[in-house]
């Protein structure tokens, strides 16, 4: 009797069955691939942040104060152009050829530092975050900054220079609680609180679509406390914002200016838990209520005025989110352990965070 012999290879069900088994392994091994590129994006951004604490003490060291939030050309509140902080410590993070280039182009004009020109489009790697996304339209945005410069837990008035007296506050001059202002130099000494219980620095997301959360920034907010910008999260879908507000144009977003020194492309303020939405007064150019976002999981990297970086929570304590700003507040923060850490003096006692 003659016996057929069996052909060699894969059934049709033999085929699906490996298929099917390499598709689970796939599936099992993809999310701690994606963990394992995340911690190291993570700690890039965090060496970066070191990188920045250490080229701002540099800086200190040099002229006996931190720089200020911004510097403006002149005092025409509503015309003149601010340079922001990151722009004068390009010496100390290893970028002096550029800002001697800027410097050079400065003196002979004053050149917008939001402008579309040659020099300012330059993105400096350790002002970038790599676990963020570049904003979708840079026609605007002529460098990125991730990092911002911590104003504390201020709102109102935040954008004023330190210099120049507000009329409406009966000619007296304007102090942000925290460690950085406009026209504003801050010595050591100055703090207060303790270096390693205040924030230099914090992340915020570069940008996004239009009332993207987070990225944008909800227009409008007025004269409100932080439970309003909370407010402006869109209850349906809480990756975006409230539309009917208005949000920050996605030309000109939050991190694309890195050489412009008004808090809302250089500074944020510690009211809001991170990874909550960021709010302005009016459009840009006002009192802005930014709030410290990343893309990493659970919260945002922050600089303690010693150099040392720190992971802050979003859970993290926030105390009376009703509470208003006022113009001068004194003593502790209202906005809890997150807004003690944003002041300078406040003479809050932060035990741990």
């Amino acid at each position: 009797m003659l016996c057929r012999k069996r052909d060699s290879g894969f059934t049709l069900v033999e085929l699906l069955v490996v298929i099917a088994i390499i598709g689970i392994l796939i599936g099992l091994l993809l999310p701690a691939v994606q963990a394992a590129r995340e911690a190291a994006r993570r700690a890039q951004c965090t060496n970066n942040m070191r990188q920045l604490g250490l080229a701002l003490h540099n800086y200190h060291d040099t002229y006996g104060a931190f720089p200020a939030l911004g510097v403006a050309t002149t005092s025409n509140l509503n015309a003149y152009h601010i340079y922001s902080w990151a722009l004068m410590i390009l010496p100390y993070a290893e970028q002096k050829s550029l800002y001697d280039d800027i410097m050079n182009m400065l003196r002979t004009t004053s050149v917008a530092p939001w402008a579309n020109n040659p020099v300012w489009n330059k993105d400096i790697s350790v002002y970038i975050c790599p676990s963020d996304t570049p904003p979708p339209d840079r026609s605007k945005a002529p460098a990125i900054l991730n990092y911002k410069a911590c104003v504390g837990d201020d709102y109102l008035d935040n954008h004023r220079s330190a210099l120049v007296p507000v009329q409406q506050l009966g000619n007296r001059t304007v102090d942000n609680r925290g460690m950085f202002q406009i026209e504003r130099w801050l010595k050591i000494a100055s703090i207060q609180d303790g270096t390693s219980n205040t924030v230099m620095l914090g992340e915020m997301v570069a940008g996004g679509q239009y009332c993207g959360h987070p990225g944008s920034v909800s227009l409008n907010l007025g004269d409100q406390p932080p439970s309003a910008c909370l407010a402006r999260l869109d209850p349906t879908n809480r990756r975006m914002l409230v539309q009917s507000y208005g949000c920050q144009p996605v030309n000109k977003p939050v991190g694309g200016r890195a050489w412009y020194g008004h808090p809302i492309y250089a500074g944020f303020s510690t009211m809001v838990a991170p990874n909550g939405p960021s709010c302005h007064m009016q459009v840009d150019g006002a009192d802005h209520m930014g709030t410290a976002s990343s893309r990493h999981p659970g919260g945002v990297n922050v600089v303690m005025a010693d150099g040392s970086v720190r992971f802050i929570s979003e859970t993290i304590d926030t105390g009376n989110q009703s509470a208003k700003d006022e113009a001068f507040l004194s003593g502790p923060s209202p906005w809890g352990v997150w807004g003690a850490l944003g002041s300078r003096a406040g003479g809050e006692v932060v035990s741990s965070f």
